[in-house]
């Protein structure tokens, strides 16, 4: 009977209890109106286009600088074609009957663009000797041209 009589009792304790309320996390976004979401909105838009624009100079700038260096070569490029052609001009003006000059300065017309004088200089060289094989390789080379 004892134990019908432990098990009444223990029934009765029941064991201690240690509930808590554990908070649930509440995320909560406070409430947006039309207007304001239109004013974030236009804000968030006037700093996308800023940005955009800016990142277009800057690309367009850098652009520019390749270019502006590019040119610079180039035309470095051309005064030193342009003193080597007055050179041979000068030369063949002294030396009318050296045909290698008129052949030089075929070759540095050409690289400035004009194939014409290019075309006389050659010819005028293989007036000088017909069977010059560096006059006929730049007369076919600009006859192909």
């Amino acid at each position: 009977m004892k134990f019908k009589s432990i098990r009444k009792e223990a029934k009765k304790k029941k064991s201690p209890s240690n509930s808590r309320i554990i908070p649930a996390f509440k995320l909560s976004f406070p409430k947006i109106t039309s207007i304001n979401f239109l004013k974030t909105y236009r804000v968030a838009l006037k700093i996308f286009i800023i940005v955009i624009f800016i990142l277009a100079v800057v690309i367009v700038g850098l652009d520019l600088d390749a270019n502006i260096k590019a040119k610079q070569e180039i035309d470095l490029e051309r005064e030193k074609l342009t003193n080597e052609l007055m050179f041979w001009e000068n030369f063949i003006v002294e030396h009318q009957n050296y045909k290698d000059a008129y052949f030089q300065a075929s070759v540095l017309e050409f690289k400035l663009g004009n194939t014409s004088k290019a075309r006389m200089y050659v010819e005028k060289g293989l007036a000088l000797d017909q069977n010059s094989i560096d006059g006929k390789n730049i007369e076919q080379f600009l006859l192909n041209k």
